[in-house]
């Protein structure tokens, strides 16, 4: 079975799922699947009045810090 990532990934405000059929549409994911069965948030910056992509995704219920691995489709925990 071919794996597309090492979470599963959910876009959007209805959480459409992720995979490697729509990635070209809803890449980066606004949301991933925590260790705690949570839905991490995607942080954004914002800079000059207009919002730019972290790349790190974070947990609401637990804070924990997860970042997308440059040139892949995984995730690894920071803290």
């Amino acid at each position: 079975m071919y794996q597309f990532s090492n979470r599963e990934c959910f876009n959007g405000r209805y959480l459409i799922p992720v995979n490697q059929f729509n990635q070209c549409h809803h890449w980066p994911p606004t949301h991933i699947k925590c260790d705690c069965s949570e839905l991490a948030e995607h942080l954004m910056r914002r800079n000059g009045g207009n919002f730019y992509p972290t790349y790190i995704w974070q947990c609401p219920v637990c804070q924990a810090k997860y970042r997308l691995i440059r040139g892949t489709r995984n995730f690894e925990r920071l803290s």
